[in-house]
């Protein structure tokens, strides 16, 4: 699996007010290394499963039970 470009019409922009690009519905794709906004599960160029949480280390799953407690 390689990246073909076609991800990059996709490309989500940055928002500095936002703390996590995933609470805005954002996803990312591990093989192209880039945060998109698409709605379904898969990348559109490589087909690889899109990341939708930031469940990657105990710090992140923290960060993200504090801002679901403050949310509502």
């Amino acid at each position: 699996m390689s990246c073909n470009g076609i991800c990059e019409r996709y490309k989500a922009k940055t928002n500095p007010i936002i703390l996590s690009r995933y609470s805005e519905g954002q996803k990312r794709c591990s093989v192209c290394e880039i945060s998109i906004n698409w709605n379904e599960n898969n990348c559109p160029c490589c087909n690889y499963k899109l990341r939708t949480r930031s469940f990657r280390g105990f710090g992140m799953r923290k960060k993200h039970r504090e801002e679901n407690i403050i949310r509502y």
